[in-house]
């Protein structure tokens, strides 16, 4: 899987680095959200991909108990 950096962000919205940086202390919960769409992004996970994997998950899930 592809790590995320500051700096992806910053590139893919348009912004400056010292901006996203900045949401770190700012804006905790928008930075939590933005890290996780942009490694969805970055590792190629869209919406029908991310819903397989749940599904898969929970069918295994229930084969371990």
């Amino acid at each position: 899987m592809k790590k995320i950096t500051h700096l992806d962000i910053a590139n893919y919205v348009e912004k400056n680095k010292t901006t996203v940086d900045g949401w770190t202390q700012r804006q905790p919960r928008l930075l939590e959200l933005v890290k996780l769409g942009m490694w969805c992004k970055k590792n190629n996970l869209d919406t029908e991909k991310i819903t397989k994997l749940m599904e898969f998950h929970e069918m295994v899930k229930g084969d371990i108990k």
